[in-house]
């Protein structure tokens, strides 16, 4: 077997590899911003979530607070 560069597969799938910067905290403000909203909201988990169920709620709760 032969093992092809990251680059070659995705040029061969016709997939357009990603121009952003790797470890560039302002490369994606969009995300970046949620991330803060999230983060700074006051119910925000400081642990873990018990399980899925837990964490469908809090992100349940979540979205009904941000609309």
């Amino acid at each position: 077997m032969k093992g092809a560069t990251i680059l070659a597969t995705l040029q061969q799938l016709g997939v357009m590899p990603s121009l952003s910067h790797p470890a560039v905290s302002n490369d994606n403000p969009f995300s970046e911003s949620l991330f803060k909203t999230l983060k700074y909201r006051p119910p925000y988990p400081l642990k873990p979530l018990a399980d899925l169920s837990v964490a469908r709620e809090w992100v349940a709760d979540l979205v009904h607070w941000y609309l």
